[in-house]
């Protein structure tokens, strides 16, 4: 990989675009980054890592500062990186996020951080990606390289060479683990140890369920849970002591069975012999009672007999009886109506041929007949006598309602006829108030300029006072100013007078002065009182360029104060404020009354429109009314034709009734008359007929019964229920006499014994052998079930104790492994597994390493990997030592000297780069920059050092070197010198083939 070309705008110290073409130390192949403490060549390396991987290693800890300070809300800020991989050109280009200037209104926003990546086609960039996330995809396919490994291989930045020199297995495992990718060696190890858990987790839990098994065997047996060693005979003697209590159990159940039986047996027999004697004993005392009531019996008999003969007499006979009460009732009631009908007064009407007493049914049917067709004449004269009231409502309705259609066509033609008047004196209203409301706009412009000038007095007002300041300020930034060019003067004068005191401060034994050459100082000059330092100088100088930029600011600030009081002044125009400020007031009281016009004038528009249209309604509206006028006198035509016609019908009626009405009420009372007395008639006549139908069933019943007469029949006669009742009696006692009989013909013949037996003792006895019997079975139950759960828990140990077997060889082989692989016994060297990979990597980069080492300590020292066991059982596999050949022994990396510090972690860092170049899949490192500390080399190892970059130059490498040391910048003709600006900014300029 190749670093082509840098391009920085706006980023640390750098605010305008600076352009670095890295090629033109292709040649020389060493190049110097100089330049002054804080002028930004780190920035430089940081600008590179930033493109690439969107990143600052400075910044590792701490929020990133990437914008310049001296940018303006309105300046950009990016890093463009042109690099080269095998035979294919890339250009990165990013830029953080930041606040910029809003593109519409005051303010600033974020502006989002974007990045762009392109490949050469030809002459053209062709762009890849255009996201940030898309771009740190496509540079880690083009990179073949890790951030971190570019930092360790490409990038080496400040204090990363003796952190890794001076680490401890643990730290130095972490660097390695990020270059090397052997994170997955430790997920092994994590891995094992959590299969080793799991394993230890399975034996746990069936130690618990064996220790479970033999808890609930104890219990069952009734003895203490045994320890671990006791449980093989536990289980043994538990088996034999149950089954000898199931055997015992079993033979009293059988015992306690028989005994159990043979007294219910007894018991059973005496209770039957007893039951058949006290029946015998009931039946022949019911055969003697019954026997002795047998006259009562055939009484009873005989009364059923003559109770069912007359049966069927006696429904007739009430039948006859109740239909010879209702004839006499029925007759009686049509007296009582002839009488209340010959009273009424509407007899006349209803029968005037005479006295109704005499009429017949058929008569009053007929004379019903000729009242009902006489009702039906009068329907029309009715309705027309009940609709008179109505129809002289209407009538009035109407002629009222023809009155107001006439008196609306009057109103109508009067609200026509004011019309004119009121649009003649809209007319001129408007006209009046068009003539003021056309100078709104004028009145309006008036208004706007008025305001400009009071405003402009105002701002003058403002900006004489801003101006004042200004001017204040411009006195006081160039007092300022005088007074930093004189100290910064001053300081460079007393410099000068103090070079010789300088020099000798940076004089070391053994190296050169720069002066004379020599390296011995025997005298070396001492400072005065008056010496300055360059740090002081550089100070002054910083302190003489910000009162530049202030002075200059203040400038600026009162000569756009000037300005913009001038322009102000133009715009106030002649006269006071006083007078602008009435000249206003006057325009916007003409104005508001013009605007007042303009209002009156719409509105009085709008009334002339709607005046308009109310005539042209009014005159419809008139029309209607004429016509609704005669259609109202046509109604009221109408409605007084109706009401003289119903009055003519309604005066046809008989002479005597005052209406058509009491006339048709007197008809129909005549009618309800004659209907009582015709349903009257009717009843009487049916009833006597049905007494004598009923009369003639119950001579016929009679004869049929063979009873001699009524009076018979009646005394015979039963209700139903007693007469089922007294056939019960009769039936029960046929039935029980008969059993009686059966029950002593039964057991007359069997041989019973005199003396009864004794059951309750023979129950007590009974019951006494069944609770023995049900408790020998409980108890035989009992042991067999303990029997059968002691063989199951015996079971269920024996194979749970044959699987616990394979799992406690599982965990013992896995714990083992974990603990080896995590540097535990029995792994005596106690060297991880990852540290064990990472061993042999270290082993590689030493060796790489001492090559350089050798020859730049001329053969004294060399590195040792260091995997022996650590004080107090720190971690080991990944310790270094230096051995050094001048004493013959091995000691700790952090005993050496700052330049042997220098010179170790140097060749560490090349060996490194080399073998994660090799790892990476052995990519061309084609250029490498260092940031560090020459400056604490002798002349002589600072010698081997410049020895040791010629090497990797002749390899075909170009190398850039930060540093401050004025021997290495005289070696190095070739430079990127980073200078500051006037601003403070900085910039870079690249210089080939000069030397100062």
């Amino acid at each position: 990989m190749r670093i082509l070309r840098l391009e920085l705008e706006g980023f640390g110290p750098y605010l305008d675009r600076q352009e670095i073409d890295l090629t033109a130390f292709e040649t020389e192949g060493l190049f110097a980054i100089t330049g002054r403490t804080g002028a930004g060549k780190s920035t430089i390396l940081d600008a590179i890592c930033f493109a690439l991987y969107d990143k600052v290693p400075r910044y590792e800890k701490a929020e990133p500062v990437l914008r310049s300070h001296f940018c303006g809300e309105d300046d950009p800020t990016s890093v463009a990186v042109d690099y080269e991989v095998g035979a294919r050109q890339y250009r990165v280009w990013r830029s953080p996020a930041y606040e910029r200037a809003k593109k519409r209104g005051t303010g600033t926003t974020t502006k989002g951080a974007e990045a762009k990546l392109y490949v050469r086609r030809g002459a053209e960039w062709e762009i890849l990606a255009a996201m940030p996330r898309e771009v740190g995809e496509h540079v880690s396919a083009t990179v073949p390289l890790t951030g971190e490994q570019f930092l360790q291989v490409i990038l080496l930045a400040q204090g990363r060479f003796a952190e890794f020199l001076k680490a401890d297995t643990s730290e130095r495992r972490t660097v390695l683990r990020s270059l090397f990718g052997t994170r997955r060696f430790e997920d092994l190890e994590q891995h094992i140890r959590e299969i080793a858990k799991t394993r230890q987790a399975a034996v746990d839990a069936a130690d618990g369920q064996l220790a479970g098994l033999v808890e609930r065997a104890a219990v069952l047996v009734g003895v203490d849970a045994p320890t671990v060693a006791e449980r093989d005979p536990f289980w043994q003697d538990a088996a034999a002591s149950t089954a000898r209590a199931v055997d015992a159990a079993t033979a009293a159940r059988g015992d306690a069975t028989t005994a159990a039986e043979a007294t219910a047996a007894a018991l059973n027999e005496a209770r039957e012999v007893e039951r058949a004697r006290d029946r015998l004993s009931r039946a022949r005392v019911t055969v003697a009672d019954l026997e002795a009531r047998a006259d009562e019996q055939a009484a009873r008999e005989a009364r059923v007999a003559s109770a069912r003969r007359a049966v069927p007499v006696l429904g007739p006979m009430r039948e006859a009886e109740r239909a010879e009460r209702a004839s006499a009732e029925a007759s009686d009631a049509l007296e009582r109506a002839r009488e209340v009908a010959a009273a009424d007064p509407a007899a006349g009407l209803a029968w005037p041929a005479g006295d109704l007493t005499d009429a017949g049914e058929a008569g009053l049917r007929e004379r019903e007949s000729e009242l009902a067709g006489e009702i039906g004449a009068l329907s029309g004269a009715l309705a027309a006598e009940r609709s008179i009231p109505s129809l002289e409502a209407t009538h009035a309705r109407k002629t009222e309602a023809a009155a107001a259609a006439a008196d609306a066509v009057e109103a109508t033609r009067a609200a026509l006829d004011a019309l004119p008047e009121r649009e003649q004196e809209l007319r001129e209203a408007l006209e009046a108030a068009g003539t003021q409301a056309a100078r709104v706009e004028d009145l309006a412009g008036a208004v706007e300029r008025a305001r400009t000038t009071v405003e402009a007095h105002g701002l003058v007002d403002r900006l004489s006072t801003t101006l004042d300041r200004a001017h204040a300020s411009e006195a006081g930034a160039a007092e300022t100013h005088a007074a930093a060019a004189t100290a910064h003067a001053a300081l460079v004068q007393r410099r000068l007078r103090s070079q010789a005191a300088h020099l000798a401060s940076e004089l070391e034994d053994g190296a050169p002065c720069p002066v004379c050459g020599a390296t011995d100082h025997p005298s070396p000059a001492r400072p005065s009182d008056d010496h300055v330092t360059n740090e002081a100088v550089d100070a002054a100088y910083e302190a003489l360029q910000a009162a530049d930029r202030a002075l200059a600011g203040a400038r600026d600030a009162r000569a756009e104060a000037d300005r913009a009081l001038a322009a102000a002044r133009e715009k106030a125009g002649e006269g006071d404020a006083e007078a602008a400020a009435a000249t206003l007031e006057t325009a916007r009281t003409e104005h508001a009354a013009a605007l007042a016009a303009a209002s009156e004038r719409d509105r009085l528009t709008r009334e002339l429109e709607t005046l308009a249209t109310r005539e042209a309604a009014l005159v419809t509206r008139r029309e209607e009314q004429t016509r609704t006028v005669a259609t109202a006198q046509e109604a009221v035509t109408r409605a007084a034709t109706e009401l003289a016609s119903a009055r003519d019908l309604a005066a046809h009626r008989p002479d005597g009734y005052a209406t058509v009405a009491a006339y048709a009420d007197a008809l129909a009372s005549a009618r309800s008359l004659l209907a009582r007395l015709i349903a009257a008639t009717g009843t009487a006549d049916d009833a006597a007929a049905a007494h004598a139908k009923a009369t003639a069933a119950l001579d016929e019943a009679l004869a049929s019964s063979g009873l001699a007469g009524i009076e018979e029949a009646r005394g015979a006669g039963l209700e139903p229920a007693a007469l089922t009742r007294l056939e019960a009696e009769a039936e029960s006692y046929r039935s029980d006499l008969a059993a009686a009989h059966a029950v002593v013909a039964e057991l007359s013949d069997r041989e019973l014994p005199e003396e009864a037996a004794d059951l309750e003792a023979l129950a007590a006895a009974a019951t006494e052998a069944a609770g023995a019997r049900d408790a020998a079975i409980e108890a035989a139950t009992a042991a067999a079930g303990r029997a059968r759960d002691l063989d199951a828990l015996a079971t269920e140990y024996r194979e749970l104790g044959e699987s616990t077997a394979s799992a406690r060889a599982e965990r013992d082989v896995v714990a083992t492994l974990a603990d080896a692989l995590e540097g535990k016994a029995p792994n005596e060297r106690r060297l991880r597994l990852e540290s064990f990979v990472l061993a042999s990597k270290l082993e590689r980069i030493m060796a790489a390493a001492n090559v350089r080492l050798r020859t730049m300590s001329s053969g004294q020292y060399q590195l040792e990997h260091d995997d022996s066991a650590q004080y107090r059982g720190k971690e080991t596999g990944l310790a270094l030592r230096i051995a050094d050949a001048h004493t013959g022994q091995a000691r700790s990396t952090r005993s050496l000297s700052g330049g042997e510090t220098f010179l170790a972690s140097l060749a560490l860092a090349l060996g490194l780069a080399e073998t994660v170049t090799a790892e990476a899949g052995g990519i061309e490192l084609s250029t490498l920059f260092i940031d560090e500390g020459f400056g604490s080399l002798d002349g002589d190892t600072l010698e081997v050092a410049m020895s040791t970059l010629n090497d990797l130059r002749d390899s075909g490498r170009t190398v850039g070197l930060i540093s401050h040391v004025e021997a290495m910048h005289d070696a190095i003709p070739a430079r990127l010198e980073v200078t500051k600006a006037a601003d403070g900014s900085s910039r870079v300029e690249v210089k080939v083939g000069e030397v100062d």
